[in-house]
C-alpha cells in the first residue's frame, strides 16, 4: 500500500502553519511544473518554495514527493485561498497525493520545510480531465460463456448473420447452461434477448442473491452491435429460481419511472417454463413469469397433475371467528375416496389458502392426490385458509387472536364436520414466508393441537419490536428461537426448509437462511426432532411446490 502524508506522527515531525492565503507581497518565486518532468532541490530549514501548474476545471491531479526530511505541501486554488493541505510524512522515501480541482487557471503547490534541512523531488504523475474520469470503465464480462465467446469470434471474423445462432438457442431453451471449470459446484447461465426493436437497455429481474452480486451487475450486455444481449451468471449447480426479462428497462424504484419497469418485464420467450400467469391474459408473456431448474435440481413433479391419478373433492365455506370478530374464507380438500365414517383422516392445515388451491401456484391438491395415489402419505385432509383482506401480516406475524382462532374455532369445527384425526402427532400446520412463522408460532403456543409444523422459507428473523420496512441490527432477531429456549419441550415435529438465495445481503442481521439455521440449531438443542432441508433456490413458488411434497413425506409419510 502507498504510504500517505496524511500520517498522523507528521504534526508531530513537523512545526509549519502555512497561511490560509498567499500573501502577495511575501510571495517567493514561483516556477511552472510540468506533467512527468521531476523538480529536484535542496530546502532550508522552515523555508518555502513554491510552484504553479495550469489546471482545467475538474481535473484530478496525482502528484508525489520523494523526500529526505521533513517537507509538506499545501495546495492553493488560483484566487490564491487554500484548496488541500498534506502534511509532512514521518518518514523519508516517496509519498503519494492527490487533488482534484474546483475550477480553471494556475494552481500554486507550497513546499515548506521542517526545522531541519531537506532534499526532494517532487512529481505530477498524472492528470485526469473530466471526460475521462466520467468515462465508464469498459466492461469485462467476469464469467465468460464459452458458447457466446464463439459467436463473438465468429462475428468478428466478419459473419455478423445471427439466424443460426438463435434457431440453435430455440431449440435448446433458454437460459443456456455450461460447466464452470474452475468449480464444479457452479454453473455458468447465460439469459439472451433478441432485439427486434431499438433496445438501450436490459436486465435480468430474478430474486437470485449470489455472492457480491449488485443490482447493476443484472443487467444484460450487448454483443458488439449485433440483435443479441446477454448476461452470464455463476449459480450454484442443481439451482432452481423464477426470473422475468426486462428491456429498455430505467431501473428506477422510486418517482414517476418506477412503473415502467413492471410494463417491460416479461417471461422469456425462448424458455418453455412459466408459472405465475395471470388467468385472465393466459399464458400472456406479459403475466407470466419464466423458472430455470439446473442440471442437478432436486427432482419435483408431485405437484403436477397427472393422468389417470385420482382426484379428491373441494369445497368451499365462510367460517365466522367470535375470536376475531371477522368471517373468513376456506377452502375444504377431501382425498379421493373420502368417508365420513371409518378411519379418520390426516388433518393438513394451511395459510395463503388461495395460494395452495391454485394448480399454477403451489398446487396442493394435486400434490395430494398423487402422494395419496403412491401410497407415500395416508389419506389426508387439506384446509386452506385464506387471507382476509389487508390482514395477511397482521395474522400470520405472532398474532395470538388469530392463533386462537386457529386452535379454538377452525380445527374444533373442522374435526365437528368432517371425518378427520383428532390426534395432534397426525394433524400438520404448514405455511411459507409470514406463513412459515404462524406455522411455527402455531407449534409453540398450541403442540396439543398442532403436533407437526412444516415451515418453508419461514420469516422466522421477525421480532415484535421490529418494523417491517426500518429494522436493522440494532432489533433482535429471531423471537421465535427466544421463545423455544425458554419453553418446555413438547412433542411438536418440525421440517424447516429454506433456499440458499435466502442469505441475508443487507447487512441487518435478519436474513431468512441464517434465522431458519439459527431455529434449527436452537430446537435439536432442545431435544425436538427437526429435518431440515436446504434447497438451492429463493424465496419462491417454483421452489416451495417442489419441498412441500418432501415435507408432507417427511411427517406424514407411511413407514
Amino acid at each position: 500500500m502507498k504510504s500517505s502524508l496524511f500520517a498522523a506522527a507528521a504534526l508531530a515531525a513537523i512545526v509549519f502553519t502555512p497561511a490560509l492565503r498567499i500573501s502577495a507581497q511575501a510571495r517567493p518565486s514561483i516556477e511552472a511544473l510540468s506533467l512527468h518532468q521531476p523538480v529536484t532541490s535542496d530546502i532550508a530549514p522552515r523555508s518555502t518554495q513554491l510552484f504553479s501548474l495550469h489546471l482545467n476545471p475538474a481535473d484530478y491531479v496525482d502528484a508525489s514527493i520523494t523526500q529526505q526530511g521533513r517537507v509538506g505541501v499545501v495546495v492553493y486554488l488560483p484566487d490564491n485561498s487554500v484548496l488541500r493541505t498534506f502534511p509532512a510524512a514521518a518518514s523519508d522515501g516517496k509519498q503519494s497525493f492527490a487533488f482534484a480541482t474546483e475550477g480553471g487557471g494556475d494552481y500554486k503547490l507550497e513546499l515548506t520545510a521542517g526545522d531541519k534541512p531537506a532534499h526532494y523531488e517532487l512529481r505530477i504523475d498524472a492528470i485526469t480531465g473530466l471526460d475521462e474520469r466520467l468515462k465508464a470503465e469498459p466492461w469485462v464480462d467476469p464469467n465468460p460463456s464459452p458458447r457466446i465467446d464463439a459467436l463473438r469470434q465468429e462475428i468478428a471474423s466478419g459473419n455478423r448473420d445471427t439466424t443460426a445462432f438463435w434457431k440453435e438457442v430455440a431449440n435448446m431453451g433458454t437460459p443456456l447452461v455450461e460447466p464452470y471449470e474452475k468449480d464444479r459446484k457452479y454453473q455458468l447461465v447465460t439469459f439472451v434477448w433478441r432485439a427486434t426493436y431499438e433496445t438501450r437497455s436490459v436486465f435480468l429481474r430474478s430474486p437470485l442473491r449470489l455472492p457480491n452480486l449488485q443490482l447493476r451487475d443484472l443487467a444484460m450486455h450487448r454483443l458488439l452491435d449485433t440483435d443479441v444481449w446477454y448476461l452470464t451468471l455463476k449459480i450454484p449447480a442443481g439451482a432452481r429460481f423464477d426470473y422475468t426479462i426486462s428491456p429498455n428497462d430505467p431501473l428506477v424504484f422510486d418517482g414517476p419511472r418506477s412503473s415502467q419497469r413492471d410494463t417491460t418485464a416479461r417471461a422469456d420467450p425462448l424458455n418453455p417454463h412459466r408459472w405465475n400467469c395471470d388467468p385472465q391474459e393466459g399464458s400472456s408473456r406479459f403475466r407470466c413469469h419464466s423458472y430455470a431448474e439446473l442440471p442437478g435440481a432436486a427432482p419435483g413433479t408431485w405437484f403436477m397433475k397427472k393422468p389417470g391419478v385420482a382426484e379428491g373433492r373441494i369445497e368451499t365455506k365462510l367460517l365466522h371467528s367470535e375470536i376475531q370478530k371477522l368471517d373468513r374464507t376456506i377452502a375444504i380438500y377431501m382425498p379421493p375416496g373420502y368417508q365420513t365414517n371409518g378411519t379418520p383422516n390426516r388433518l393438513l392445515i394451511a395459510f395463503d389458502g388461495d395460494d395452495y388451491l391454485d394448480d399454477d401456484d403451489m398446487g396442493l391438491p394435486a400434490t395430494l392426490n398423487n402422494l395419496i395415489a403412491a401410497s407415500k402419505i395416508p389419506s389426508t385432509v387439506a384446509v386452506m385458509v385464506y387471507n382476509v383482506d389487508g390482514r395477511r401480516l397482521k395474522d400470520l406475524l405472532l398474532n395470538e387472536e388469530f392463533a386462537g382462532f386457529m386452535a379454538r374455532e377452525l380445527v374444533p369445527w373442522v374435526r365437528e364436520h368432517y371425518n378427520v384425526t383428532s390426534d395432534a402427532s397426525q394433524t400438520v400446520v404448514t405455511g411459507q414466508s409470514a406463513g412459515g412463522v404462524a406455522a411455527v408460532f402455531m407449534g409453540l403456543r398450541y403442540p396439543h393441537v398442532f403436533g407437526n409444523v412444516l415451515s418453508q422459507s419461514g420469516a422466522v428473523w421477525w421480532s415484535p419490536e421490529m418494523d417491517l420496512g426500518n429494522h436493522d441490527a440494532t432489533d433482535e432477531a429471531n423471537w421465535l428461537a427466544r421463545q423455544f429456549i425458554t419453553t418446555p419441550r413438547s412433542a411438536v415435529r418440525f421440517f424447516l426448509d429454506v433456499g440458499t438465495f435466502e442469505a441475508d445481503t443487507s447487512a441487518r442481521g435478519s436474513g431468512i437462511l441464517e434465522a431458519n439455521r439459527q431455529l434449527r440449531d436452537v430446537l435439536r438443542a432442545k431435544g425436538y426432532e427437526v429435518h431440515y432441508q436446504q434447497f438451492v433456490g429463493g424465496h419462491d413458488t417454483v421452489s416451495w411446490r417442489v419441498m412441500l411434497a418432501d415435507g408432507l413425506l417427511a411427517l406424514l409419510g407411511t413407514r
